[in-house]
């Protein structure tokens, strides 16, 4: 099991209000030291010798608040994405407080896509041209298949043709708003 950690870099807000930038070292690829904040509970604790104010925590490798979401992407999910099609099981998640950079990572923008987009992206390059065409086929209840006959076909490329034309229109409507 790999286990990665991802440094978010401060935000406008965080930095605009001084927020202390020495909390989290990332000592080299794998090693981060967390340093308790000056004023905190902690520190004050540890101060009076009562726990501590400074942990190492050590992990398959660390991601600075420069990475990219390609560069993510590539050196933690890729090869283990490539396993699953392959047949092997893979678990991928985030896991964090709120406001450490899950959702960015997962999601990410328009501008720079996040791991599940990517994921899709390189799936469907890898099913490329093993992709059934045919549209004589519907998924039918949990598990099954639906064959359909010629006057079907016909009927689910006419719905499917209505459907793309009705998101097309909304589509350039609402951007004719804007």
């Amino acid at each position: 099991m790999s286990v990665y950690l991802r440094v978010r870099p401060f935000s406008k807000e965080e930095l605009s209000n001084n927020e202390d930038q020495a909390c989290v070292v990332i000592e080299n690829s794998q090693t981060v030291t967390l340093n308790a904040p000056k004023g905190s509970a902690t520190m004050k604790s540890s101060e009076k010798g009562i726990g501590m104010s400074l942990h190492k925590f050590s992990f398959s490798q660390i991601f600075g608040p420069d990475t990219t979401q390609a560069e993510l992407f590539e050196n933690t999910v890729k090869s283990q994405m490539s396993d699953f099609l392959d047949g092997k099981n893979a678990l991928i998640f985030s896991y964090g407080v709120t406001n450490a950079g899950k959702t960015f990572t997962i999601q990410g923008t328009p501008k720079e896509p996040g791991i599940l987009p990517r994921v899709l992206e390189s799936t469907f390059q890898y099913i490329g041209e093993h992709q059934y065409q045919g549209m004589d086929l519907k998924p039918y209840l949990r598990n099954g298949v639906q064959s359909l006959d010629f006057d079907q076909v016909k009927q689910e490329r006419s719905t499917k043709a209505a459907i793309f034309a009705s998101i097309k229109e909304y589509i350039s409507y609402h951007l004719l708003v804007i």
